[in-house]
């Protein structure tokens, strides 16, 4: 009796030792996703001001060259406009290059089941 007393003591400490990584590791999982999401955030802040200071840059310097941020595929552009109509001339790249870019994020999203 006291030795299936002793396995079932052993068998006890290794589940719960297991128990133990099991939640170390998912605790380490949150953590880094968790650091993730505040580094995007902050990037964004910065992509952000960035984008404002270089649009102030060109109009110091009396271009007609614009900067823009796409959230939806983070890529930054360039808006190339008309001095006096303000039309735009060129974006580079172009709104369809941006559209299919958004369109293949999603798609391999789908195929490998991650939201990015």
């Amino acid at each position: 009796m006291e030795i299936f007393k002793v396995a079932s003591q052993q068998l006890d400490t290794q589940m719960s030792t297991q128990n133990t990584q099991n939640t170390r590791a998912v605790e380490r999982a949150n953590n880094e996703q968790n650091t993730k999401n505040s580094t995007q955030t902050m990037d964004s802040k910065s992509v952000n001001e960035t984008i404002k200071k270089l649009n102030e840059d060109m109009q110091r310097l009396e271009t007609n060259v614009r900067f823009g941020y796409n959230d939806k595929i983070d890529a930054m552009y360039v808006n190339v406009t008309e001095a006096n109509s303000g039309k735009i001339i060129r974006k580079i790249p172009t709104e369809h290059a941006m559209k299919m870019t958004e369109y293949f994020k999603e798609a391999i999203g789908m195929l490998f089941d991650r939201k990015e």
